[in-house]
């Protein structure tokens, strides 16, 4: 659900941060080991230094990770690490493949598949972000040819004998080099009166295959569990089989507003099988411990059609305030974490992240995640923060405010709305933190 709205929040994160940064110990953290990727300041592949913040937003097995950084040239590069060596992939200012420049941003999550090959949306000059129709594409890097090729954009064809406008945030790709985005689409506003959509533009879900065709998963105008109709469909997620995860909103639902003409999403399931969508999780239904959904977002799925997402528990009509983490499992969701649980290290559960790429699922179905917690161990002001993994129905911690990493330093904060937390099937995790002494580090915690 990122957008860059979130450069305010990171802003007064920031200047909160400089208040005060006083090191606090924590002690009994066992069964991690931290690698620090880089550091802010430090020279980016190139050219120019890391500035500001990073994104880490993907990883694989062989613990190859894939993050966004801002860079003092400007804008913001992609990068990847793997044994010691960071490698850049694009940043802004660039020629970008089939025309144009790239803009000052990424959009969002990346994805990285298992072969190395990176999925990435990006910007395009000229960025105008006062309206649905964002000029940004998707492209897709080759690990095998080292190439970076363009896979879908503004007048990209799609099925139905339309055309893209631009693509909106976040993206994902499985083993087999399918990427499935969130497509800006014509004919997409089925209905003009009211969000979602505008000046006949809508946001449909489609993927793209590795010879790069291009087919719909879900559109404006398509059904919808239950006898509804699809108005928006976003943020997807595939496995290695297909079956692809996503947020939707449909006809009828009350909208709530998350800026560009869209509405906040409930949580669906497509089986690549038989082509039916589930609902998994929907504005209204009961919620696993209690209460009701007043959203839901950021559903990510594993080869196993396990489904974990962020469903917000705050009552109408505010929102945000109650963000806890769940789970789908064989036909059935449980809560990981909840506002008011005890968490290991210390503290409770206060909500989770609001941003995708704040939690992750492997193949094992463990499930990677931060949190804001209700104490501040450095008395820095901020509530402390943390990140954990659940695990055959036990939650464990990586790291909080007041670990201390061996010739590192203490962690005082856990990222800036983004800290990170994807995770791989040898149950690393990728994840950025600012220290006490005011240096922020990209971190690989490994059990």
């Amino acid at each position: 659900m990122k957008t860059k709205n979130m450069t305010m929040k990171k802003i007064a994160a920031i200047a909160a941060l400089a208040l005060a940064l006083v090191p606090v110990a924590l002690a009994g953290l066992a069964g991690y080991s931290f690698t620090p990727i880089a550091f802010l300041d430090n020279p980016a592949p190139g050219g120019g230094n890391f500035t500001f913040d990073f994104e880490p937003s993907a990883i694989n097995n062989r613990g190859e990770v894939g993050f966004t950084a801002d860079v003092t040239t400007g804008g913001e590069g992609v990068f990847v690490g793997l044994r010691g060596q960071l490698t850049q992939i694009m940043r802004s200012g660039q020629p970008a493949p089939g025309g144009s420049v790239f803009g000052p941003t990424e959009f969002g999550r990346l994805g990285v598949n298992e072969g190395g090959d990176i999925a990435i949306p990006f910007s395009l000059e000229p960025l105008d972000f006062s309206s649905l129709a964002l000029n940004a594409g998707i492209f897709r890097f080759s690990h095998s040819t080292q190439t970076l090729n363009r896979v879908a954009g503004p007048g990209t064809p799609v099925p139905g004998g339309e055309h893209l406008a631009g693509v909106f945030f976040n993206t994902a790709i499985n083993n087999r080099g399918d990427i499935v985005f969130s497509g800006i689409v014509t004919g997409g506003d089925i209905d003009p009166t009211s969000p979602p959509g505008e000046m006949g533009l809508g946001v449909g879900l489609f993927l793209a295959d590795k010879r790069g065709t291009i087919s719909s998963v879900v559109r404006p105008g398509d059904p919808a569990p239950a006898g509804r109709t699809f108005d928006m469909a976003m943020n997807g997620s595939i496995n290695n089989g297909g079956d692809v995860a996503f947020g939707g909103h449909v006809a009828g639902d009350e909208c709530i507003d998350i800026g560009f003409s869209n509405c906040a999403e409930s949580v669906y399931l497509k089986d690549a099988a038989t082509g039916i969508i589930h609902s998994i999780a929907h504005q209204g239904d009961p919620a696993p411990g209690g209460g009701v959904f007043r959203l839901a977002f950021g559903a990510v799925v594993n080869s196993r059609g396990d489904v974990v997402f962020i469903g917000d528990l705050t009552p109408s009509p505010a929102t945000g305030d109650a963000l806890a983490v769940f789970f789908f499992s064989q036909g059935t969701t449980i809560a990981v974490a909840r506002p008011g649980d005890a968490m290991p290290g210390g503290g409770t559960f206060v909500r989770a992240g609001f941003f995708d790429a704040t939690y992750d699922l492997n193949q094992r179905g463990d499930v990677s995640f931060a949190a804001t917690l209700d104490t501040d161990v450095n008395a820095d002001g901020i509530a402390d923060n943390g990140l954990y993994v659940f695990s055959k129905g036990s939650v464990q911690l990586v790291a909080r405010t007041g670990t201390v990493i061996p010739g590192v330093g203490t962690i005082a904060y856990l990222g800036l709305g983004l800290p990170g937390g994807v995770m791989n099937e040898r149950g690393q995790v990728f994840f950025w933190a600012i220290l006490s002494d005011g240096r922020t580090v990209l971190l690989l915690a490994t059990p």
